[in-house]
């Protein structure tokens, strides 16, 4: 077996784990993948254990294979990933937004050999990546920052064919993708968009509506709780029966407003409305800040600041609050002991029927790895004696992975759910072929250069950024 397949298989993902664990007790201090160990100012880190680890992926030995696949694959959970991306790489969306064309052509997997790279994004690669090539049960398909269908990556209608699509190819049982929709409030008039909501409500598809309150035109953002631009959505949500509200929080993009962009508007709007549950996207995390135990001197930014926003308003753990891990997990998994601080803040203050599953898949390939890892992962047992963090027992693990979110979306984790037909979505997309070997779709498939020509490409694309004809 070649070096690029081996990393592909549960083996390959072990060893990568047992690398993150060295990594962290070799460090300086910090247990952290990042920087070399030595904290920054104002990081945010705190003490680890003794031998420099707060946090560790329990896997077997990576030569294992057959003990790999069967510890790290296939555990049998309900996984429910509410936060889910592509594109439609034909629509009007690349001329006339053109900054998030080029964000999202910068989230395209490594090893994307198509003529046009978007198509590695596209409807068909999504479908593949959540069904064929993960545990995933059901997605909940999302759109990043936009102000309408003209410049939408993915519009509304254009989810609904996904899910029309998915279903077809999935006859029989219940439905395997439910659908977000994105409001702009301050992107023309706020009555067009409380218009647009109740014509999307009407459809009976929405479970969910998201904002994303640090964009907007010129710069600017607003508040959830503004009593002129966010509160009408909020309420207008509440009418429409949709109890479920969702806000990019942390994580900034683009020229995001950084002063819009936490979580204490959509904390202070969930007391106002107790009967919606609100789920705070990537839980506030940022990259930019490194995390460690709760200091309340220290939550301007990062899961502290949602912390400290549940601490302000007297919201309990297990309210209507909610935290999810979309590229929150994927960017700390690398530093177990942060990833630990990130998580077990999370669990004991948001709470633990309260911290969802996401990924932000499709812009790193299958979820399949950010699933596996997650499976591997403890707190240490020191971390949770000092700092109360609860123990990731299989029992938690699985509430993360989609309990919660089944509750709060009202789905059954135990309802029939039909496998995706490999052969119908070859019809829909005749390059799914390059997925299969042998005939036989593979478990799961690892977005990445395989061959000498897929290297070639994207080492190429890493100097000179494809452009349209």
């Amino acid at each position: 077996m070649d070096r690029r397949r081996c990393l592909q298989t549960a083996g390959g993902v072990a060893a990568v784990l047992a690398t993150y664990n060295l990594g962290a007790c070799s460090s300086d201090g910090g247990g952290s993948g990042r920087g070399g160990g030595s904290a920054a100012p104002n990081s945010n880190r705190g003490p680890t254990t003794s031998n420099g680890q707060g946090g560790s992926f329990e896997v077997p030995e990576p030569e294992d294979l057959e003990a790999c696949e069967l510890e790290l694959s296939g555990g049998g959970e309900f996984i429910f990933d509410i936060h889910t991306h592509h594109v439609v790489p034909d629509g009007p969306w690349r001329q006339n937004a053109q900054r998030i064309a080029d964000m999202i052509l910068g989230l395209v997997p490594a090893g994307c050999a198509e003529t046009d790279p978007y198509r590695c994004v596209d409807r068909t690669a999504y479908l593949h990546d959540m069904f064929l090539a993960s545990d995933t049960t059901i997605s909940l398909l999302s759109d990043v920052p936009n102000s309408g269908p003209l410049d939408a990556p993915l519009p509304w209608e254009e989810k609904r064919e996904t899910r029309q699509l998915a279903e077809s190819l999935a006859a029989g049982g219940e439905a395997r993708v439910l659908l977000h929709d994105v409001i702009a409030p301050t992107c023309g008039e706020l009555a067009m968009r409380l218009d647009e909501m109740e014509r999307t409500a009407d459809t009976g598809d929405v479970a969910a509506f998201k904002v994303y309150t640090a964009w907007g035109p010129d710069g600017r953002g607003y508040a959830l709780d503004d009593p002129a631009v966010g509160l009408p959505v909020v309420e207008k949500a509440h009418q429409l029966g949709v109890r479920v509200m969702c806000a990019h929080k942390g994580l900034p993009l683009l020229e995001f407003d950084r002063s819009h962009n936490g979580p204490e508007d959509l904390v202070a709007v969930a007391k106002q409305y107790p009967d919606i549950d609100f789920i705070v996207y990537h839980g506030a995390y940022e990259n930019q800040t490194e995390e460690g135990p709760y200091d309340p001197a220290d939550a301007a930014r990062g899961v502290n600041s949602l912390v400290k926003a549940l601490d302000d308003n007297g919201i309990p753990p297990n309210s209507n609050v909610h935290a999810e891990l979309g590229t929150t997990w994927r960017e700390t998994l690398d530093s177990p002991t942060e990833a630990a601080h990130m998580l077990g803040k999370l669990l004991s203050r948001v709470g633990i029927d309260n911290v969802m599953w996401g990924t932000d898949a499709v812009w790193y390939g299958s979820p399949q790895p950010q699933i596996m890892a997650f499976r591997a992962f403890q707190i240490s047992p020191e971390l949770q004696e000092r700092h109360g963090y609860p123990a990731l027992t299989a029992e938690l693990k699985a509430k993360v992975f989609g309990l919660n979110a089944a509750r709060v979306f009202g789905v059954d984790p135990d309802a029939k759910r039909c496998a995706i037909d490999p052969d119908g979505l070859a019809d829909a997309r005749a390059e799914l072929a390059a997925y299969a070997r042998d005939g036989m779709i593979e478990p799961w498939h690892a977005r990445g250069p395989m061959t000498r020509r897929e290297v070639l490409t994207w080492l190429r694309r890493l100097r000179e950024p494809w452009t349209p004809a």
